[in-house]
């Protein structure tokens, strides 16, 4: 009889424990970051627009209050320049985005939203238009699709609309000729004719892209260096696929 008293005085004792012990647990949560929220398109301003902000000499201060902007990488960054990389939008404008020291790699094909208010600048870096100064913490990577096309142009209509077209993607076709003009420890210039005009290609080593002589047409992203004896519209590709 005893046992079975004490039985029941135990079990009455330690239950309040048991309780207590469920109590104290922290609550569950998931791991990791909160999910990227993209902005609203209605809320972003177009590249055509963010790209009229400058007026066309010294630095702009991106003016406080400009609403976000948001391109897909165009690029691949191994054939550019550290921290450069190219973004194009559904207005088929592009932007020339050098980001800071520190600042992640940004794979071809990523959509990057860029709060560029107050802290960007745009500035002409050999006669192409530049976003820089932008705080890594404001280049967010967002989970949207962009459909992006490659206009198709000639050689003559690109180096005419080269500003407007600066960073953006183009297939030229119908070429006559690809031809290696120069090489440098950094890369290999190669001359673009089509009959209309003709532009030059710069790939890097860097990025391992064969290139094609006996191609016929080139889909890249067009780019401008410019300095006091060069003046030059180029093509930037991503893969020796760009080349058919």
């Amino acid at each position: 009889m005893r046992s079975f008293i004490t039985k029941i005085v135990l079990l009455i004792v330690s239950a309040p424990l048991i309780v207590l012990a469920a109590c104290n647990r922290e609550p569950i949560a998931p791991a990791g970051p909160d999910p990227v929220v993209p902005t609203n398109p209605s809320q972003l301003m177009p590249l055509t627009q963010f790209r009229a902000l400058y007026p066309g000499s010294g630095t702009l201060l991106v003016p406080a209050g400009t609403k976000k902007i948001r391109g897909v990488v165009v690029s691949n960054s191994a054939n550019e320049a550290a921290g450069n990389f190219r973004l194009q939008d559904e207005s088929g404008a592009g932007i020339y985005l050098y980001t800071m020291i520190g600042s992640p790699v940004y794979p071809l094909g990523s959509v990057l939203e860029i709060d560029a208010a107050g802290v960007g600048e745009l500035i002409l870096f050999n006669g192409d238009l530049e976003l820089k100064s932008v705080p890594k913490e404001k280049i967010v990577i967002v989970p949207v699709t962009l459909a992006i096309t490659a206009r198709s142009a000639t050689c003559a209509q690109i180096l005419a609309n080269r500003n407007t077209w600066a960073s953006s993607l183009v297939k030229i076709s119908n070429l006559t000729a690809i031809t290696q003009t120069a090489t440098n420890t950094t890369g290999t210039t190669y001359t673009l004719s089509d009959g209309t005009g003709s532009l030059t290609m710069f790939v890097r080593n860097a990025s391992g892209i064969s290139v094609n002589a006996a191609g016929r047409s080139v889909t890249g992203y067009v780019s401008i260096f410019k300095t006091s004896t060069q003046d030059a519209t180029q093509i930037g590709i991503r893969s020796a696929a760009d080349i058919q």
